[in-house]
Order: structure tokens, then C-alpha cells, then sequence
């Protein structure tokens, strides 16, 4: 999962996009080392689980020059990562997280220059500085060009690696300035097999839960592990699912109590969560539509998905799908969470 920083046996962790790890393990391998890279790839796919491995794997103490691509898991540099906490409050000297501060848009300007003059002090090991940038698409413009000053000009043994969901969304000049590495969904069987032989899921759970996930092992993890969040997860898609057959006023109370508690800057978060499972739903509904149930994502949800597919049709689904896709647009493009997912609630017909 991403939250984890070092499993208690070696190999990288999570499942899937062996390419990515290849690399990296040959350019641990060699030396030959980027002073930037980007790991690109949906939510919850394993990318912060990678950078993590692989920034514990370059500050390991005991791991010879150009040998061997794991942390050895006993050093003090391998316990510091394993005492922080989930590598995103470190307690290593030389590893250094940034990431969005609770209840913020976006990455201060603020947060970025004192994460760069970390990375600029000496090395307590006498190693690497390593710095991960989480969700990097969330820069805001100051701190995105106050990195980019710091990337144009790198100092030996500086490795900083930024996580993104959307590269368009950085600037061109930090994306030329470093090695991006794309992370692609994973197949369902892995996934499957990942749930059953690694978490020690019951093959019932592990087939809804391997669809569910939409080649997303991270997310797969947090819906075996995190009984509240696996509820959370399937009370989005059954929400939307209800909006077919119900009146106006029930669809608007429904995104309300999806949505109201939030603070504005977390709305905008939480509501481009729920129109990912509310596209995964329209996605299910058309595959249906066209005889092709055996792919649903939200297999467990059959007969809603059959009673939306009835009350508007094929076309109408269709409609539904281009509507949730532009809602996202929306959103981030700064329109109001709540009135874009009221809107979508109110032209479901």
C-alpha cells in the first residue's frame, strides 16, 4: 500500500508495473541516477510506496555501491525509515516529505522553500538527500516555479521525486528536467492473487474487491484493510445509484450529506473522488448496455447498475458518462464542488 515505507522482507512493495521497479533496480544497480523523477499514474496505484522503497534503498547503509537494490532493513538508516510514519512524517534526516497541508488547496510556496533548504543541508549519513514530492500536481504556481529553481540547478547526491496524477498540470520545464516513470493499471488476476497470498483475503472478498479496485492495488489494500473506508467507498456508487427513480429534492440531500462537512479546500478533493466512483458506475452501466457484464467494476452493485441501464437507456447513460466527465473539468477548474455534483444529481433523467 502507499502508506507503507519498508515491508519486513525484501522486494518492492505492492503488485504490478514490474517496468517501473526494473528501472529502478538497474539504476540502482548502476549508479546512474536521475537528480529528478516522476512517478506518474492514477491515485492509489503504489506510486508513493515506490518512491518510498526506493529512497529507503538509496540511503541504506549496508546496500554496496552498485550492487544490491534493497534496503537492508537493519542499518539506522533502514530503522529512521521504518520509525517514521508511513513515510510521510518522517524522522529521517536525510529523507524529507512534502505534500498538501490538511485543509489547503494547494502546496504553499511556504512549505516548498523550507523543503528545499532541508534537501540543501549536509547528509546526516554522509549519503543522499532525498525529498518526495507527493501529489506534485498540487503545487501552487509560486512553490511549482521555486522547485523548479531548485531542480535546474541540482546538487550531488539530491534526489527528488514528485508523484502526479496529471503531468499536464506541470510545468513543461520540470517535466523536461526529469525521469518520468509511468505507472499503468494492474490486471485483475494480480491484484486478485495480491489479495489472497499477501493479505490473506477469502477469495469471495478478493474477487469483488480485485474488480472494484479498477487495477488499482493500493486501493484494493485499503478496501480489505479499512473496513470504514471500504463502506464510504460503496456508499458513493450506491448514492449515485439512487439518484435513478428518486425526486429532485432526495438527489439534492444525498450530495449534501456527501459532501456539506467538508471544508471548502477538502470538498474539492472528496467531490473529484466521488465523480471517479460515479464514472467507474457510468463505465459498469454502459459495458451492461452493451452485453458486456462480465467487466463491471462494481459487480457487487449488479441490480442497481440493471435498474439504471432500464430507466434511462443506453443513450441516456451515454449522456450520463460525458456529464460526469465534464464535471471533473470542472472541478478543477475551480467551479464549486457541491453545485457541480448537484448539477449532474438534477440531469440524471
Amino acid at each position: 500500500m502507499e502508506r507503507g515505507v519498508l515491508k519486513d522482507k525484501k522486494g518492492w512493495p505492492g503488485v504490478g508495473n514490474r517496468h517501473v521497479t526494473d528501472f529502478l533496480e538497474k539504476s540502482l544497480q548502476s549508479g546512474r541516477l536521475s537528480s529528478s523523477y516522476i512517478f506518474l499514474g492514477p491515485q492509489d496505484i503504489g506510486k508513493t510506496a515506490a518512491a518510498i522503497h526506493f529512497a529507503a534503498s538509496l540511503l541504506c547503509q549496508n546496500r554496496p555501491e552498485g550492487s544490491y537494490a534493497h534496503p537492508c532493513l537493519d542499518c539506522p538508516s533502514c530503522r529512521q525509515m521504518k520509525g517514521s510514519s508511513g513515510g510521510l512524517e518522517t524522522v529521517h534526516g536525510d529523507f524529507h516529505f512534502l505534500r498538501r497541508a490538511d485543509g489547503k488547496k494547494n502546496i504553499s510556496i511556504e512549505d516548498t522553500r523550507e523543503f528545499i533548504r532541508l534537501l540543501s543541508l549536509s547528509s546526516f549519513f554522509n549519503s543522499y538527500k532525498i525529498g518526495i514530492v507527493k501529489d506534485a500536481d498540487s503545487l501552487s504556481l509560486d512553490a511549482a516555479n521555486a522547485l523548479l529553481k531548485t531542480l535546474e540547478e541540482p546538487q550531488a547526491k539530491v534526489v527528488i521525486m514528485l508523484t502526479v496524477s496529471r503531468l499536464e498540470v506541470l510545468p513543461a520545464t520540470i517535466v523536461s528536467r526529469s525521469q518520468v516513470l509511468r505507472f499503468y493499471p494492474v490486471k485483475t488476476s494480480l491484484i486478485y492473487d495480491y489479495l489472497v497470498d499477501d493479505l490473506d483475503c477469502q477469495r469471495s472478498e478478493a474477487k469483488i474487491v480485485s474488480r472494484l479496485a479498477l487495477g488499482r492495488p493500493a486501493l484494493a489494500a485499503r478496501l480489505v484493510e479499512e473496513k470504514d473506508f471500504a463502506a464510504a467507498y460503496r456508499e458513493k456508487a450506491s448514492a449515485f445509484l439512487g439518484f435513478f427513480g428518486s425526486d429532485i429534492n432526495s438527489r439534492l440531500s444525498v450530495v449534501s450529506s456527501l459532501i456539506e462537512k467538508e471544508n471548502e479546500e477538502d470538498k474539492v478533493e472528496k467531490s473529484l473522488r466521488i465523480l471517479s466512483i460515479w464514472q467507474g458506475a457510468a463505465r459498469d452501466a454502459l459495458l451492461l448496455s452493451s452485453n458486456n457484464g462480465d467487466l463491471l467494476q462494481h459487480e457487487d452493485q449488479r441490480d442497481g447498475l440493471l435498474a439504471a441501464v432500464r430507466s434511462i437507456g443506453p443513450a441516456g447513460v451515454l449522456r450520463l458518462f460525458k456529464l460526469l466527465k465534464r464535471g471533473e473539468e470542472q472541478v478543477r477548474a475551480n467551479v464549486n464542488p457541491k453545485l457541480v455534483l448537484e448539477n449532474i444529481a438534477i440531469n440524471i433523467k
